[in-house]
């Protein structure tokens, strides 16, 4: 019994001074999508500072691929020593395991959550010329006639968004899914398509130069870079709307406690710095910097929240 006890206090130690050390070497941060998307963005200035403060280079490398899933899978089966981690986005956490018949990873078991990073909403928005400017005019034209939404594809959260307005409200929205936010963004300023649905970073400078005009954010309320967008909860039978993008700093299960600890600390940390607040508000995205305990309670919620929204819309993926 004194050797079994001894065996493990000594590799309780040996946990510990592992987590001490920890990083001792390069720190990969993976994105699962391409270069110069909004998770890519925060990963990079994320990554510039934690690579300051824990004295080891943060490493980003971009694995795109099957909505995400590519590069989630090759995390989730990473050693769980502090050196692979992953940078996420609604879809490859909370959403894919509600619309996709098999994945190779299961998003609620196969990672430790870290810290909520930060969170955009989705934008609604229309050239202006398009004959509704608010939320409650773009619910009553739909209604009357079939309006095509662009969004950067089927099974996205910004494609749900579109589908659940149509379940809650009886609206006659069409949805086009495009390859990419980009194209589905710059076919709605050429007026290819009636508006978007679309994550912030994308539509903003055709906000500024007034190429398009923004009729509602998709979150709970009205998001404060932008407080004079109105939000669709505003609209009467909408008050539970709520759709976000966000994005999360995870390891893979069974990393030690202590590194995720040290982890969340500098990423929270990280997050309080200026040139990073600025770099996410120009993506239009809010820091956050959570404990652990709460991000994943924010997961739970998220995928039961999704579990919910694909069983109403019915939107599947073979």
């Amino acid at each position: 019994m004194l050797r079994i006890l001894s065996i493990c206090f000594a590799l309780l130690l040996g946990t510990q001074a592992f987590a001490q050390d920890w990083p001792a070497r390069s720190v990969h941060l993976i994105v699962p999508y391409a270069a110069g998307g909004g998770t890519d963005t925060v990963a990079r200035v994320l990554a510039q500072k934690l690579s300051g403060e824990l004295g080891q280079q943060f490493v980003v490398e971009n694995k795109p691929g099957a909505s995400g899933m590519i590069g989630a899978a090759l995390v989730a089966k990473a050693a769980p020593d502090g050196y692979t981690l992953l940078v996420a986005s609604p879809a490859e956490i909370a959403l894919n395991q509600n619309l996709f018949p098999t994945m190779t990873y299961d998003p609620l078991k196969d990672f430790s959550p870290v810290t909520l990073l930060a969170w955009t909403p989705l934008v609604m928005a229309a050239h202006p010329d398009f004959p509704a400017s608010t939320p409650q005019e773009l619910v009553a034209l739909a209604k009357k006639e079939q309006v095509d939404f662009s969004t950067p594809g089927i099974g996205s959260s910004h494609h749900l968004t579109g589908e659940y307005m149509n379940h809650v409200a009886g609206t006659k929205f069409t949805h086009v899914p495009y390859r990419g936010a980009a194209p589905a963004v710059t076919d709605a300023v050429a007026g290819q398509v009636k508006f978007t649905i679309s994550g912030m970073p994308p539509v903003v400078p055709f906000l500024k130069a007034n190429k398009l005009k923004a009729i509602a954010v998709t979150s709970k309320k009205r998001f404060p870079l932008f407080p004079d967008v109105p939000a669709m909860s505003e609209v009467k039978g909408f008050e539970d709307f709520d759709f976000t993008n966000w994005f999360g700093l995870l390891a893979p299960a069974g990393t030690p406690k202590a590194i995720l600890d040290k982890l969340q600390k500098a990423s929270a940390e990280a997050l309080k710095d200026e040139h990073v607040r600025q770099t996410l508000e120009n993506q239009a995205a809010v820091a956050v910097g959570n404990t652990s305990e709460e991000f994943a309670k924010f997961i739970r919620d998220e995928a039961a929240r999704y579990k919910k929204i694909v069983e109403i819309t019915q939107v599947k993926i073979k």
